[in-house]
């Protein structure tokens, strides 16, 4: 609550409670008897990107089910082969109610797009749910034309084979604290000694784009087609910044 991506845009929907990410009994502490759903990211992506464990995602089904509450994930980030699989809860072995998603579903075309049950869809009548340019035609045939590539081009195959690849070259990085994701959704935490913003503009200034998530955090969100050849370049830029760094303040 009240973090950088809410200030500015209040007030927010009433009726939300927040709990603990990645600890059960948190969650279940925070359902009472007017709780309706859980939503989740299975990856944090602005929280610094942190994978839910199978425990806490899997322990959230069967309470949700158990309690006849909803479970909603939001994939805008994690969804369409971004993390090894088609969509990161199928890492999980579980069924959400519902789950969100847009930004990979476009390809770069202005589209979002729930996914749910039979069941829940009745409650979506025609109309319900609608905006101006809701089912545009033209972002609709890109969205499909994108779904046919990812898929043709088996790339949720790559993201897992190179995402493990880019983790395991980037601990070998000077300052690392630690490396965490799934497939090419990926944080690198550093110690004190670096500030991830000022490192993002040294990346930037030798052609390297990534994002910074608060003072220690450095996020990479590759393209779905990188490469071996792709990472060791990143991951080489990435060590000539730090040493840069190393070297102005051992001057």
């Amino acid at each position: 609550p009240d973090n950088g991506c809410q200030i500015g845009f209040g007030p927010m929907t009433d009726g939300f409670v927040y709990a603990d990410y990645n600890d059960l009994e948190s969650f279940k502490n925070a359902v009472d008897d007017d709780t309706i759903a859980i939503m989740v990211e299975p990856v944090q992506g602005e929280g610094g990107v942190h994978p839910a464990t199978k425990e806490f995602l899997q322990g959230l089904r069967e309470f949700t089910k158990e309690k006849g509450i909803l479970l909603l994930l939001d994939e805008v980030q994690t969804g369409w082969m971004r993390t090894g699989k088609p969509m990161s809860y199928m890492n999980y072995g579980i069924q959400p109610d519902i789950v969100s998603m847009a930004k990979a579903l476009g390809g770069g075309m202005p589209i979002g797009a729930i996914v749910t049950t039979e069941e829940i869809a009745k409650a979506f009548t025609p109309g319900s749910h609608g905006t101006t340019f809701g089912g545009h035609p033209v972002s609709c045939a890109a969205a499909l034309a994108e779904i046919e590539e990812l898929q043709d081009r088996k790339l949720d195959e790559n993201a897992a084979e190179m995402g493990a690849y880019l983790m395991e070259q980037l601990a070998t990085l000077p300052h690392v604290k630690d490396v965490r994701g799934q497939g090419l959704l990926v944080g690198v935490e550093f110690d004190d000694f670096i500030d991830a913003v000022d490192l993002k503009h040294r990346c930037v200034d030798k052609h390297l784009l990534t994002t910074a998530i608060g003072k220690s955090v450095i996020r990479l969100v590759p393209p779905l087609i990188i490469s071996k050849e792709d990472v060791d370049k990143a991951v080489a830029i990435m060590r000539e910044a730090l040493e840069d760094i190393d070297r102005e303040q051992d001057a």
